[in-house]
C-alpha cells in the first residue's frame, strides 16, 4: 500500500517580534509586562508563535478570521494590529518601518488568499448541490387522508436528482432525515387551486390515489416553477 506523502507547510516569513494582547484599540506602554517577545512564523493560512525558534508552539491565528491594520497614529513605533470581532486585538511591533511593511504585505496577501479560497470552495459546494438537487425551497404544506385533515405547516422541500421523491423537512439543513416524503410516481394530477385558510393566496394541489397533498408557494412565479418541475418528474401524471 502506497504511503501518502505529507506536503510540508511553506513559511512565508519568520522572526522575533513583540506581541501584545489587548481588549482596547490603544496600545499599552512599551514597558508594560504584557509585551512579550515571541518567534513568529507566517504561513499561507496561519500566524504561529512560540517562545523561541524550534520550541513548542504557544498559539496560532487563523488569518481568515482577522483583519490587519497599520497603527499610523504612532510615530515612534512600528506596529500592526490584528483584529477579530468580539476578541482581543493582537498588536505586533517591528524594528523598522521596512520590516513592518514587509510583514503587513504578506499578512494582507494571506488574508486575501484565504478569503478567495473559501469563496471558491463555497461556489464548488453550491455547484455540487445544484447537481445533486433538482429543486429546493420553503413551501406551506398540508394533507389529508379520508376525513382527517392537517393544518398548514411550513416545510423545506427537496427534490433530488434521479429520485422521483419529493422530501420535506423542518430544517433547511438537509442531513438525509426527512420529516416525510411524497412519491411522485403515485401522483396522478397537479392543478392550481385556492384554499380559504391559506394566507398567501397562491396554491398548488397535488393529488394521488391514496392521499391528497396541498402545497402553497409565496409567489405566482415560484408556484409555476414548482408545478412545472413536479410535472416533469411525475411519470404517471395526466396533464
Amino acid at each position: 500500500m502506497a504511503t501518502k506523502v505529507k506536503t510540508p507547510t511553506v513559511v512565508e516569513l519568520e522572526g522575533f517580534l513583540l506581541k501584545q494582547n489587548s481588549k482596547k484599540t490603544k496600545l499599552l506602554k512599551k514597558c508594560n509586562k504584557s509585551w512579550k517577545k515571541r518567534y513568529f512564523k507566517l504561513t499561507s493560512k496561519q500566524l504561529l508563535y512560540s517562545k523561541s525558534k524550534g520550541s513548542k508552539m504557544l498559539g496560532s491565528l487563523n488569518l481568515l478570521e482577522y483583519q490587519c491594520f497599520q497603527k499610523e497614529e504612532i510615530t515612534d513605533r512600528f506596529v500592526l494590529r490584528l483584529y477579530k470581532p468580539k476578541h482581543k486585538s493582537i498588536f505586533l511591533e517591528f524594528d523598522s518601518t521596512e520590516q513592518m511593511k514587509k510583514w503587513n504585505k504578506k499578512i494582507q496577501k494571506a488574508i486575501s488568499d484565504c478569503a478567495r479560497e473559501i469563496s471558491i470552495q463555497k461556489d464548488q459546494i453550491q455547484r455540487l448541490k445544484e447537481m445533486h438537487f433538482v429543486k429546493s425551497g420553503w413551501l406551506l404544506k398540508k394533507g389529508y387522508k379520508g376525513i382527517f385533515k392537517s393544518n398548514w405547516k411550513r416545510r423545506f422541500f427537496v427534490l433530488k436528482r434521479n429520485d422521483q421523491t419529493l422530501y420535506y423537512l423542518k430544517s433547511e439543513k438537509y442531513r438525509g432525515k426527512a420529516t416525510g416524503s411524497i412519491d411522485l410516481k403515485n401522483i396522478m394530477s397537479i392543478t392550481e387551486t385556492t384554499f380559504k385558510d391559506e394566507p398567501y393566496g397562491l396554491k398548488l394541489a397535488l393529488y394521488s390515489s391514496k392521499r391528497v397533498y396541498q402545497i402553497a408557494a409565496n409567489s405566482q412565479s415560484e408556484l409555476e416553477s414548482w408545478k412545472m418541475t413536479l410535472q416533469q418528474f411525475s411519470p404517471n401524471i395526466y396533464i
